[in-house]
């Protein structure tokens, strides 16, 4: 079955599909509980999409990807074929900034084909190229990661995805949403950074100036706050940000001091409504930690045209089989007042 024909497959299963990226977060949290301390980019997690980066490192040759290079340098659509959050908007307002800037060495050939940056949100596509084989498999894809203005990035939510086009050639996407909107500023310095790569032995180096890709950013502070009494678990929504590459929520979790103590802390999954009825979750919606201990939880939805008059932020537990089960007491409805 080629890749095409099998991502059909997954699309079509309901129950299953759910239950497994219901498990995928429930293994990442674990994760994210014994990387309290010390985290990495080298070792990111992408908290919303886990299903999504199996399926990109499963080896298969894809068609789809081919045919997104196919108008390079413009190359938005590969955004699509990694579910970017903001492939939609990426691909529609050609936000990417070409860079085409190459490190060579031993036969492999590291190529920075795009990047964007909204001083939330940032993105890299990388083109890997062999004069041999190149391989996708866990013992030779070595080590790579990036730096934003000489500094390991410590993202809320971060991922790395990878395809290969062909026997020779690898696509690579980079995501970050940072746990500091603006911490950077508005030009930063990139570099993407590898070593023993794909089969590869070496290391390779790309830097590059990026500078925040120009649109509107509307900024709310909502404060509004919902508690659990007998729980003592209490969410406010601090801050939302409409960005031309996501729509950030910005959240404070408050549990019991002792959860810290003994790393029973809890981390809910997230369903949010808007005004228009429209659902984000799956892969419309990611989560992740901006901190410790889960306190600073960051929810990162698509990117929208037109803001909406409200969000209603839907938290849920998961339970034992693998399902989640809302928690009507901490719903938050977040208005907006556009004025």
């Amino acid at each position: 079955m080629n890749k095409e024909k099998f991502n059909h497959s997954i699309d079509n299963i309901d129950i299953p599909l759910e239950k497994l990226v219901a498990r995928e977060k429930a293994a990442m949290l674990q994760a994210k509980k014994r990387r309290k301390v010390g985290r990495t980019t080298r070792h990111s997690l992408l908290i919303a999409c886990g299903l999504c980066m199996v399926l990109l490192g499963s080896g298969f040759v894809s068609t789809g990807m081919a045919a997104a290079l196919s108008n390079i340098p413009l190359i938005g659509p590969i955004y699509a074929q990694f579910s970017d959050i903001a492939s939609d908007k990426i691909q529609e307002d050609q936000l990417t900034t070409e860079i085409e800037k190459q490190d060579s060495q031993n036969g492999l050939t590291m190529t920075v084909k795009e990047a964007v940056y909204d001083g939330g949100r940032l993105i890299v596509t990388v083109e890997y190229t062999g004069q041999k084989k190149l391989s996708l498999s866990e013992e030779t894809v070595g080590i790579n990661y990036i730096t934003i203005n000489g500094q390991s990035v410590k993202p809320a939510i971060g991922s790395t995805g990878q395809d290969a086009i062909d026997s020779k050639t690898i696509i690579e996407h980079h995501q970050f949403t940072l746990s500091n909107p603006n911490e950077y500023g508005d030009k930063i310095e990139v570099a993407v950074h590898g070593e023993n790569l794909f089969g590869y032995k070496g290391k390779w180096n790309v830097a590059f100036p990026l500078e925040k890709v120009e649109g509107a950013i509307h900024e709310f502070y909502p404060k509004v706050k919902m508690k659990i009494t007998d729980k003592d678990y209490a969410i406010t929504a601090d801050k939302v940000i409409f960005s031309p590459l996501s729509t950030r929520i910005d959240l404070t979790i408050d549990y019991p001091a002792a959860m810290d103590e003994n790393d029973t802390w809890p981390w809910f999954d997230f369903e949010v409504v808007d005004d228009k009825a429209r659902v984000f979750d799956r892969l419309k919606l990611q989560a992740g930690m901006a901190g410790d201990y889960g306190h600073h939880m960051v929810l990162v939805l698509p990117p929208m045209d037109e803001l909406p008059h409200s969000l209603t932020i839907k938290p849920a537990e998961i339970n034992k089989e693998g399902y989640r089960e809302e928690i009507k007491e901490l719903e938050l409805v977040v208005p907006f007042n556009k004025k």
